[in-house]
């Protein structure tokens, strides 16, 4: 009876002791699955701020350049602008010849062997039309130079310094300089509606802010790609001791969760591979470092608003 007795205890003894070792072996395995996620979840972030250092890196760098290759633009425009205006005076000359001599035909001051040699001359090398379409040329050539001259020096707005450096600066500049960076981006399909007022000037770093507005813009045109009446309004103006811009899609909208989320790092709701979800972090931080606010109302179906709020230079 007694050796029932021991083989009993030591029966759940091991019974016990298995148990005991099933259960700590689920609990590291639980506590090995979790640092696993951890790990994976840690190299992935990794993986993402790598991806965004060189993104990062390659925008500075592209910014450099596109500064440097501003300033190298600007130099020959600026002399062929003022070509364009010699020439102009030029043609002008040549036209006021051209009509006395046209005059002095009309009217028989010339001799009959001169007009036909006069008469002669504008036949052969057509020279009513070239008067008539020099002008036109003219002004197409300097609008496209206008227009030329306009990019190269908004391009070097919106490269301003990325230092930590701040200026007065005026944000009506810089919204309608960005707007015109994004011309191509947004085109004829996309309405763009500004309320823009004249601004006070503002304390702060023009390249940070530029890149803020950029970044609202693009994300505004992304949220309009399946809208069939696609518009985006941008409104600016002061009120008491600060400056308030809105951005504003009448796009696909997000819902009260996501709103929650929006300024999170690494929160996206783009399909992998196609946002690292850092743009509007970024975006929060520098509007805070600015001392403003940045607020987002948005409804799925009913487009999104950024609302920004920044305090005027000399305000604290």
């Amino acid at each position: 009876m007694s050796q029932d007795i021991a083989y009993q205890e030591a029966y759940r003894r091991e019974k016990k002791a298995r148990r005991e070792a099933e259960q700590l072996l689920e609990d590291k395995s639980r506590e090995l699955f979790k640092l696993n996620n951890e790990l994976l979840n840690t190299n992935n972030r990794l993986k993402e701020q790598q991806s965004l250092m060189l993104r990062n890196e390659k925008l500075a760098t592209l910014g450099t350049l596109s500064a440097g290759i501003a300033h190298e633009i600007n130099n020959p425009l600026a002399f062929v602008l003022s070509n364009m205006e010699s020439l102009r005076r030029y043609i002008n000359s040549y036209n006021a010849l051209l009509k006395l001599n046209r005059q002095w035909q009309e009217q028989q001051n010339l001799s009959p062997s001169l007009s036909d040699q006069l008469q002669t001359l504008l036949d052969e090398q057509d020279l009513i039309f070239i008067q008539e379409d020099t002008e036109e040329l003219l002004t197409d050539t300097e609008e496209g130079l206008i227009r030329l001259r306009d990019i190269v020096q908004n391009l070097r707005h919106f490269s301003h310094s990325q230092g930590s450096e701040r200026v007065k600066a005026d944000l009506a500049a810089g919204l309608n300089s960005t707007l015109k960076i994004l011309q191509s981006e947004l085109n004829d399909s996309i309405a763009v509606n500004c309320m823009i007022d004249s601004l006070p000037l503002v304390e702060c770093n023009p390249g940070e802010l530029n890149q803020v507005f950029l970044n609202l813009l693009i994300n505004a045109k992304q949220a309009l790609e399946y809208n069939q009446n696609p518009q985006i309004f941008i409104s600016a103006t002061s009120q008491d001791d600060v400056i308030i811009i809105r951005i504003k899609d009448n796009g696909s909208g997000m819902d009260e969760q996501v709103c929650k989320k929006i300024f999170d790092p690494f929160f996206t709701t783009k399909p992998v591979g196609q946002g690292t979800g850092m743009g509007l972090s970024i975006v929060y931080g520098i509007i805070k470092d600015h001392n403003g606010t940045i607020n987002v109302k948005s409804a799925q179906g009913k487009g999104t608003c950024f609302e920004i709020s920044l305090p005027i230079a000399g305000t604290s």
